[in-house]
């Protein structure tokens, strides 16, 4: 049993070294799986994107870099050749893809300048790299510092950047530095016959530009002697072709710049630039289809050259003279788009300007005036602060473009001719506000241009029915130059404005001012009328003060005679003053004065009207003297046999001179309101006459005439109720009876619109109640 127990125990132990054996095998097994070699470094890293660069995988290098860049921890010399390897990785894969983007232009500078603070050895390819970027940005002034760094450190490079040198100095505005360059260019002992004819051909465009042409011819067929490569031919002949055209002969620069297209082909940027001329050859010749298919060759062929700018202008220019409006407004908003945004295009701002100018008068000649304010509102961009011809030029399309409107105003539908009555006021206030603007721009260069300016704007001002900005417009004119010659007329003015406006008291105050201030002035002598006038305006209490000024004109005025028309207008106010005040005798006066000094007159119905109107009146009067003298108590005395006499005086003339009003209508027929009016008037108070006057007959008559003519006015039914009083003071109660239900009939076909106007005072009920009674109380 002690055997067994032994075996037992031995049985188990094997397990224990099977263990060891097995943790032994996992340990090495371990041991294998991983590599006891060294893994890459940051060096090997940098090393595969340089091997990445020079196999020309610039993209497989740039991700490489950036990798680096993110995950490890570089010190600052690594750091430093990462990012310039970047830029020349990316540098490298624009040129692969010519991809000319300005995003990756400005990378390049970025990385450049951060290897550079952090301490990279700056060699003249980095200088080269972030002087193409900087050319590429039209950041010239750094694009040549760059250069002329590179040059310095690496005399191989020279003359290739010589050269980059001299086309950026070319293009500056300032010719100086690039003759100096070409001259140092040109004394390099290592020039190929082909650089040398290069150089020439840029001394011969600066030539040009001094307008030297016969030396620059000289030098340009000394460059076509020294290189036969087409190229050179191409340029050389190019700038003699812009001789050619300098010195007038157009047709011979057009065969030479063809020659040079020929020559340069597509590739080459001068091809654009000759392009460019031929367009303005055939354009000056008014041939815009041709010159349009070469300014289009220089914006499909060389969009990025300089010239493109000027050839977009001048391709809009032409699409507007073709009447392609709005292709040629869009090139010419693309050109001041260019302009506005790329320093570069900035010295096309002189002839971009020119051009819109030229676009603007051709669009208006057109009437396409909405065309030519948003030509001039291109213009505006490109000059913010305009002189003051700019402002001349935009009141006067917007004046054109408010008159265009208000023509179609007629023809529109109800909703549409408020809308467009609206933008009229609207327009012909922009217009009164470039006036305006216009004539202050004149202040110290021309007195009389700076008052028609302002004088037409203030007029288009009140065109638009603008009146506060007639006001603040002259108030500001009257406060800032009270000794201006002009001040006279702006306060008669300015006073009108506030009178128009229900401003009387300061209406008043203007003209008062204008009196005292500038007594000999015309503007003072035409202020007493509208003076009399606002005092009107203000109500009877004023009316002794407005009679005082409208003598003060009419009677033993030395500075106003009656030819003047303030004379006139004064003896009319004064006139239909004593009118409106019951002063029927001092009214026909004035009146009779009237007609005599005036006998043409075009309100010469008028004047009867209210003469024979006056005498009516006059009668009336009399007739309430008498009334009064006969029945008031302490009422002053009159001779009652005078008196009826001279009432029925009056009644003839006023009947006469209503018969003559009618007349005068009938040869020349009522154009206003108020000429209609007295027509109308004057048919229905000459029957009154008549009736005052007992001629019942005739007046029976004279009411049944206006009662026909004016059938469907509620002064037909007063006519009517005349015409029963008459037959009844005749006896003629049948006949009364029959003109009663006349006037019921006419009452019940009448509208009720006749009676809405406001013109008459009874209602429609009114008359149908007091017929009805007259029929139903028996009193025929």
């Amino acid at each position: 049993m002690a055997s067994r127990r032994t075996q037992s125990r031995l049985s188990k132990l094997w397990q224990f070294p099977l263990l060891v054996v097995s943790l032994g095998l996992f340990g090495y097994a371990g041991y294998l799986f991983i590599d006891p070699q060294p893994g890459p470094t940051i060096d090997d890293k940098i090393d595969v994107a340089r091997v990445l660069l020079k196999q020309k995988r610039a993209e497989a290098a740039n991700e490489q870099l950036n990798r680096l860049l993110s995950t490890e921890k570089l010190d600052l010399d690594r750091e430093a050749k990462v990012h310039l390897m970047v830029a020349e990785s990316i540098e490298q894969a624009m040129k692969q893809r010519r991809d000319t983007s300005r995003t990756l232009h400005a990378r390049i500078i970025d990385q450049s300048r951060i290897a550079i603070s952090q301490g990279v050895k700056v060699t003249a390819d980095v200088l080269r790299r972030m002087g193409e970027s900087y050319e590429s940005l039209e950041r010239n002034a750094e694009a040549l510092e760059s250069y002329r760094k590179a040059i310095a450190l690496d005399a191989s490079l020279a003359l290739h950047l010589q050269r980059k040198v001299i086309d950026l100095q070319l293009d500056s505005n300032d010719p100086g530095p690039a003759e100096f360059s070409l001259e140092a260019y040109l004394k390099s002992h290592d020039l190929s016959d082909t650089e040398r004819a290069w150089a020439m051909s840029q001394q011969a465009r600066l030539l040009i530009a001094r307008e030297n042409y016969p030396e620059a011819r000289s030098l340009l067929n000394s460059a076509l002697l020294l290189d036969p490569d087409p190229l050179t031919q191409g340029e050389a002949n190019y700038w003699l072709g812009v001789c050619a055209l300098r010195l007038g002969d157009s047709t011979g620069a057009g065969r030479l710049l063809r020659l040079a297209r020929d020559q340069l082909k597509t590739q080459h940027a001068l091809d654009g630039d000759a392009a460019y001329v031929l367009g303005t050859i055939h354009q000056e010749k008014r041939e815009f289809q041709l010159a349009m298919s070469f300014y289009q060759d220089v914006l499909v062929g060389h969009p990025d050259a300089a010239v493109a700018t000027p050839a977009r202008l001048s391709r809009g220019v032409c699409r507007i003279e073709l009447k392609e409006d709005e292709a040629g407004l869009q090139d010419l908003h693309d050109l001041v788009n260019q302009v506005t945004t790329r320093q570069s295009r900035e010295k096309y701002k002189s002839i971009a300007v020119t051009g819109l100018r030229q676009a603007t008068a051709t669009l208006a000649s057109r009437g396409q005036y909405e065309g030519a304010l948003e030509v001039l509102a291109y213009e505006q961009m490109l000059v913010p602060e305009p002189g003051p011809q700019f402002f001349a030029r935009l009141g006067d399309v917007l004046d054109r473009r408010a008159d265009q409107i208000d023509e179609t105003i007629a023809v529109a539908s109800a909703p549409e001719k408020i809308r467009r009555i609206k933008l009229v006021r609207e327009t012909r206030t922009r217009a009164g506000d470039a006036f305006v603007a216009y004539s202050r721009g004149l202040t110290l260069l021309d007195d009389k241009g700076y008052g028609d300016a302002l004088w037409k704007g203030v007029d288009l001002y009140d065109r638009a029915s603008n009146t506060q900005n007639v006001i603040s417009s002259l108030e500001l004119f009257v406060a800032e130059r009270p000794e201006d010659p002009l001040a006279p007329s702006a306060l008669l003015r300015l006073g009108r404005a506030y009178q128009a406006s229900g401003l009387f008291d300061k209406a008043i105050a203007a003209y008062q001012r204008n009196q005292f201030r500038y007594p000999q002035s015309l503007a003072a002598s035409k202020s007493a009328v509208p003076l009399a006038q606002a005092y009107i305006a203000k109500g009877p209490e004023s009316c002794s003060k407005a009679e005082s000024v409208l003598l003060s004109v009419v009677d033993n005025n030395p500075l106003i005679t009656p030819a003047a028309e303030e004379f006139k207008m004064g003896l009319w106010e004064l006139a239909q003053l004593y009118y409106r005040t019951n002063r029927y005798e001092a009214a026909v006066a004035r009146l009779e004065e009237l007609v005599q000094r005036y006998p043409t007159d075009e309100r010469v119905g008028q004047l009867t009207f209210l003469m024979a109107d006056s005498y009516r009146k006059s009668a009336s009067l009399l007739e309430v003297r008498a009334i009064n003298t006969a029945t008031g108590p302490g009422s002053q005395p009159i001779d009652l046999t005078e008196a009826t006499q001279a009432r029925r005086e009056r009644l003839v003339k006023a009947r006469t001179l209503y018969d003559k009003t009618m007349d005068l209508y009938r040869t020349a027929p009522p154009k206003t309101e108020t000429d209609r009016l007295y027509n109308k008037l004057s048919h229905f108070y000459r029957a009154d006459c008549l009736y005052d006057l007992g001629s019942f007959e005739e007046s029976i008559k004279a009411y049944d005439q206006a009662a026909f003519r004016y059938q469907d006015d509620p002064s037909a039914l007063a006519a009517y109720v005349q015409i029963v009083n008459a037959y009844c003071a005749l006896g003629k109660i049948d006949e009364a009876k029959t003109a009663n239900e006349r006037a019921k009939w006419l009452l019940r076909r009448m509208p009720q619109e006749a009676f809405a106007d406001g013109t008459f005072a009874m209602p429609k009920t009114y008359w149908e109640q007091w017929l009805k009674w007259t029929s139903a109380a028996g009193m025929w």
